[in-house]
C-alpha cells in the first residue's frame, strides 16, 4: 500500500463520527497538538501546537467540539496529520502564547501515570495499571479514573474534577498533580520491579511526567506510528482488555471515561502534598521547537 493508501486509512479514521467527538470531550479546555506524517529539514516529524489567531498572532492550538477536529484535519491536510494530544492542563483561557506559560491562565491539571512498555508485554502493562488502581482504591478514590490504552503502554487517569477547585487554588494545579503522581509511584515501586522481572520486560516503566506543557494521547485518536487507537478502559473491564481493543478496524472503548465525584480525591492530594511536596523545580518556558503552523 503506497503513501497515499495508508493515509487514506487515517482519514477513514477520523470521518468516524464518534472518533472527532470523543476527541473533543478530553480536548476541551486543555492545549493541543498534532502529530503529523510529514518531516522537517531535518527528518523530524511536525508537531504542531499553533495556529493563526486574529491579526495573525499565534494562537494555541484547542479543540472546543467535533468540528474543529476535522477542520484540523482538512487545514493540515498538505501535513499529514495523524495523531491527536491534549495537555494535561486545564486553561479558561487560550488566546495567546502567554495563556500557556505557566501558571498562566491554569485552573487544573489532570493527574496521570504513564507506563510505558512494548505492546507484546501487554500483561505487564495491565499489572502496573492495576496495581495503581490498587493505591487509588485504598486512597478513597474509585469513581473518577480510568484506563487508557494509548499504544504501546497505557496512562492511568484521575479526573482533575475529583480534586476541589479550593485544593487546586490552596496548594497549585501543578503541584497537587505531580504531588498525587509521585505518591502512588512511591507506593507501587516494588511491584513496578516484581512485575519488570516476572515478565522479562526489561523495558518497562511507569513514570511522572505532569510538568507544565505535557500532552497525553487522546481518546480514539490514532497512535503516532502504529495502525491502533487509543481507547478507554473501565477500571472494572481492566483484566478483560486484550489488544485485539484497540484494532483499527474493531476498536473498544469505553464512553463512560468522564465520570468523577467531586472532592474524591482531595484526602489523596493532601495527603500527597504532605508527602511529596511541591513540583520540584521552578518551571521556565521552553524553547519552542515545534514549527508555527503560519511557518509551513
Amino acid at each position: 500500500m503506497g503513501m497515499s493508501g495508508a493515509y487514506e486509512l487515517v482519514l477513514e479514521h477520523y470521518r468516524r463520527p464518534e472518533v472527532p467527538r470523543e476527541i473533543a470531550r478530553f480536548a476541551r479546555g486543555r492545549w493541543v497538538a498534532i502529530h503529523c506524517a510529514r518531516r522537517d529539514e531535518r527528518g523530524r516529524p511536525l508537531l504542531i501546537r499553533y495556529e493563526r489567531g486574529p491579526r495573525g498572532r499565534r494562537r494555541p492550538l484547542s479543540v472546543r467540539g467535533p468540528w474543529d477536529v476535522l477542520r484540523l484535519m482538512k487545514e493540515l491536510y498538505s501535513m499529514r496529520p495523524r495523531t491527536f494530544y491534549a495537555s494535561s492542563a486545564i486553561y479558561s483561557r487560550l488566546e495567546g502564547p502567554e495563556d500557556t506559560y505557566y501558571p498562566g491562565t491554569t485552573v487544573a491539571f489532570t493527574p496521570t501515570w504513564d507506563i510505558d512498555n512494548e505492546l507484546q508485554g501487554w500483561r505487564a502493562t495491565l499489572e502496573i495499571a492495576n496495581a495503581i488502581l490498587d493505591v487509588l482504591e485504598r486512597s478513597g478514590v474509585v469513581k473518577s479514573v480510568f484506563v487508557k490504552w494509548s499504544g504501546r503502554g497505557a496512562h492511568v487517569h484521575l479526573h482533575e474534577k475529583a480534586i476541589s477547585p479550593e485544593v487546586f487554588s490552596r496548594h497549585g494545579p501543578l503541584d497537587v498533580a505531580y504531588a498525587i503522581v509521585e505518591y502512588v509511584l512511591l507506593k507501587i515501586e516494588h511491584r513496578v520491579i516484581e512485575v519488570r522481572e516476572h515478565f522479562k520486560v526489561g523495558g518497562l516503566k511507569v513514570e511522572n511526567k505532569m510538568d507544565p506543557q505535557r500532552v497525553f494521547t487522546c481518546p480514539l485518536t490514532l497512535h503516532r506510528e502504529l495502525n491502533v487507537v487509543a481507547v478507554c478502559i473501565r477500571p472494572e473491564d481492566l483484566w478483560d482488555f486484550t489488544p485485539e481493543w484497540i484494532e483499527l478496524d474493531g476498536f473498544r472503548h469505553w464512553q463512560g471515561w468522564d465520570r468523577y465525584e467531586v472532592g474524591e480525591a482531595d484526602e489523596l492530594a493532601l495527603r500527597a502534598i504532605e508527602v511529596v511536596g511541591p513540583y520540584p523545580r521552578p518551571y521556565r518556558p521552553r524553547r519552542r521547537k515545534t514549527k508555527r503552523l503560519e511557518d509551513m
